[in-house]
């Protein structure tokens, strides 16, 4: 009954609002509110640390253990496709920690050879220093 009563009362108010505001009224105190939204929105969300982009460490540096294994002990037989498919996902989670860790790094811009093996072995060893266990790598 109480409640009748209140949404009754709320309603005569509100059309005696838009009565005596108007179609102009109205929009400007939408404006106000509008506005008001916002600043306190930006207020909030200011004072918030950036998001994180991309994935977890945990998951990079799982991928990593997991990744280096694989390329380092090739079953016997591997054909060499598969062995470099394992060298390029391998190198490609090494640039995503590099990423992640802010390490400088070539492992995306090396062709395969020597240099992108000595490249990948001083990009192990320091991720290895930014604390990144790797595991056997490194």
């Amino acid at each position: 009954m109480v409640v009748k009563a209140a949404a009754s009362v709320v309603v005569v108010l509100l059309f005696l609002v838009v009565g005596i505001l108007g179609p102009a009224g109205l929009a400007r105190l939408r404006r106000r509110f509008a506005d008001r939204a916002d600043r306190v929105r930006r207020r909030h969300t200011r004072d918030l640390p950036a998001a994180p982009t991309g994935r977890p460490i945990e998951r990079i540096a799982y991928d990593v253990h997991r990744l280096g294994h694989r390329y380092r002990c090739p079953p016997a037989g591997i054909s060499f496709a598969r062995f470099d498919a394992r060298r390029r996902a391998y190198d490609a989670v090494l640039v995503e920690a590099c990423t992640a860790l802010e390490v400088e790094h070539l492992l995306a811009v090396l062709p395969a050879g020597t240099d992108l093996d000595t490249e990948r072995e001083r990009v192990e060893g320091a991720l290895g220093l930014a604390g990144l266990r790797l595991g056997g790598a490194a």
